[in-house]
């Protein structure tokens, strides 16, 4: 009877193999793809700190001239005419002597009529900023209808000799008109004929 030969001790388990090392140049191409991303971002924040600190808040401008109509977020206008006296009326009770300049005007809200009054409408001349009058009958705080424009003046008093050049005329719905929309209307003052006295147009439907 043949014995069989015993059986070796077993075979030692081999290694596992270490994962092969990544490619030099795909370690290149991450790294500088990290860095063009930290360049990015840094270049992104020195933009934000050099921009001036009002500078996300400016007013959108709307510049536009007599009788040509502009249009800005909320508020449509038309300044229609332009006139100059040494004395203004409402037409009622109210009168006054002085240097003048009487604007009139059709304008309307544009999207949303809740609360929509013309707010603000200054006269910009030379270094200076007039608000229109709050005495009379005028137009100063009109209530502003969606696509429905209305029609009025208002009325500034200026210093004696000074209606002339280039004046501006300010126009927005808010008091505050930053990062909102705003109508200039520019006036040629030399154009503007002085008148002994006029009446502001009374408040009503433009036509």
């Amino acid at each position: 009877m043949t014995v069989p030969p015993l059986p070796g001790p077993p075979a030692a388990p081999s290694a596992a193999a270490p994962p092969p090392a990544p490619p030099r140049s795909r370690l290149r191409t991450l790294g500088v793809w990290a860095l063009s991303i930290v360049l990015v971002i840094a270049a992104w924040g020195l933009v934000q700190l050099q921009q001036p600190d009002d500078a996300p808040y400016e007013s959108f401008v709307s510049r536009t001239t007599v009788g040509e109509p502009a249009t800005t977020r909320n508020l449509a206008m038309t300044v229609t005419r332009v006139r100059a006296a040494h004395a203004v009326s409402d037409g009622q009770r109210w009168r006054a002597d002085g240097t003048w300049l009487v604007v009139d005007f059709d304008a309307a809200a544009v999207v949303d009529q809740f609360g929509a009054l013309l707010a603000t409408s200054n006269l910009h001349l030379g270094d200076r900023t007039y608000s229109a009058t709050e005495r009379g009958e005028s137009a100063r705080n009109m209530v502003l209808v969606t696509g429905i424009p209305r029609h009025g003046s208002i009325a500034f008093e200026v210093p004696p000799g000074s209606l002339e050049g280039a004046a501006t005329l300010e126009f927005a719905v808010d008091y505050d008109t930053d990062a909102d929309g705003v109508i200039e209307v520019v006036v040629d003052l030399d154009q503007v004929a002085m008148q002994n006295e006029v009446t502001l147009d009374p408040e009503g439907w433009a036509r």
